[in-house]
This record gives structure tokens, C-alpha cells and sequence, in this order.
């Protein structure tokens, strides 16, 4: 195993800035046409890809969120129409909660998505080369866990 040197921290913090500034760029992006942040959409995004619902415990793991930031947020967001709560009480679970887009959620969605597409091609993708993709693909299944 290689040791842990100053070459390889400093690579870790510079991955860490790029790709804050690269995230910090696409929310700007979706504010600016949108009025949404980048964490408002990827809620958005991850219901979507889920057919339009999940279980608050499941969009927690899917965004990788604290439950009580996820929480806040998903206020913000039903106040403002773009989703909303559903009790569904298990047998196993009484408190479970499921979050719906609302009609007004998905057209969002669907028209930020494409800012969201535009400002990933812009700041990222049209600079990422075939042998970047696979190199990137190969480091990141060695760091996942």
C-alpha cells in the first residue's frame, strides 16, 4: 500500500475544490434560470429516476443526506409547490413518509434538467476525453465503498 504523502493530499484537496467549483458553477447556472440550487434539483432528479416517489429513508441514501438536512429542504420545496408528503405507515414502520414531484415538480424538472445538461457539458464533459472517462471510472470504483 502506498503511503500516505503530500502529493497525494494535496491530490485529494484539489479534487475536492474542482469539483466543488464545478457543482458551485452548475448551481449558479440553475439559480439564475431557475431559482433552484443544485440540491433542490438533485431531490428532483433522484424522484424522477425513481418513476416520481420514494420513501424519505430511501431518497436519504440515494443523495447520500442527513435525514434532518433532507428534511429542511424537502419543506422548502413542498412550500414552494414542487413536492409533497405522503404518509405510508407500514406494518414495521407507523412514521414512514414518501415524497411525491407534484405536476408543477416535474415540468420543473424537466425544464431545469436542461440548464442542468448545458451547464455539465460546459463545465465538465467537453473537457473529459475517452481515456479521462476510463481512468476517472477506474479510480472511482477503487475509492467506492
Amino acid at each position: 500500500m502506498p503511503r500516505l504523502d503530500a502529493e497525494r493530499i494535496a491530490l485529494l484537496r484539489q479534487l475536492s475544490v474542482v469539483m466543488n467549483g464545478i457543482q458551485r458553477q452548475i448551481d449558479i447556472d440553475l439559480v439564475d434560470e431557475f431559482g433552484i440550487p443544485l440540491n433542490w434539483f438533485e431531490v428532483m432528479a433522484a424522484l424522477q429516476r425513481a418513476g416520481g416517489a420514494m420513501r424519505v429513508s430511501e431518497l436519504c441514501s440515494e443523495l447520500d443526506e442527513v435525514a434532518s438536512s433532507l428534511s429542511r429542504r424537502l419543506d422548502r420545496m413542498e412550500e414552494e409547490g414542487h413536492v409533497v408528503r405522503e404518509a405510508m405507515p407500514g406494518p414495521t414502520d407507523r412514521r414512514a413518509v414518501s415524497i411525491h414531484l407534484t405536476r408543477d415538480g416535474r415540468s420543473l424538472w424537466r425544464d431545469a434538467n436542461v440548464i442542468y445538461r448545458r451547464s455539465v457539458q460546459r463545465n465538465f464533459a467537453q473537457v473529459v476525453t475517452e481515456s479521462d472517462i476510463l481512468a476517472l471510472q477506474r479510480l472511482l470504483s477503487k475509492l467506492a465503498r
